[in-house]
């Protein structure tokens, strides 16, 4: 079996915990977005991040038949505990965290990351 590294995903996440990965990539739309006083800000701050991800986003990351309205989750289920969560990205959202992935690639390579606002 081959080791080599999928090319649309940055070779210095491969390594990285994908979970931590998801975690950090929706921490950072919820930052975006803040707390909306109303649906309208809310969509307003989300399509604003969603443009901001554009120029990292890749032809063949975009699902074959992309919805023009999408839910970032298909799906997310708590454990009993309340401390597990799973959740299931639709195709944009899978999309949006290719291009994540790839900005903060960019972003690392250039020595422009700081510490996280948070630890988990």
């Amino acid at each position: 079996m081959s080791n080599v590294k999928p090319p649309t995903v940055p070779a210095s996440v491969v390594d990285e915990n994908p979970r931590d990965l998801i975690v950090r990539f929706l921490a950072e739309i919820m930052r975006s977005t803040g707390t909306p006083k109303n649906q309208k800000t809310f969509q307003l701050a989300l399509q604003k991040y969603v443009d901001g991800l554009r120029p990292w986003l890749e032809p063949h990351d975009v699902p074959t038949h992309p919805q023009e309205l999408f839910t970032l989750i298909e799906q997310a289920a708590f454990d009993e505990t309340g401390e597990h969560v799973t959740v299931v990205l639709s195709p944009e959202a899978e999309a949006l965290f290719r291009a994540w992935l790839r900005r903060n690639k960019i972003a690392s390579d250039a020595g422009l990351n700081t510490a996280h606002a948070w630890s988990n």
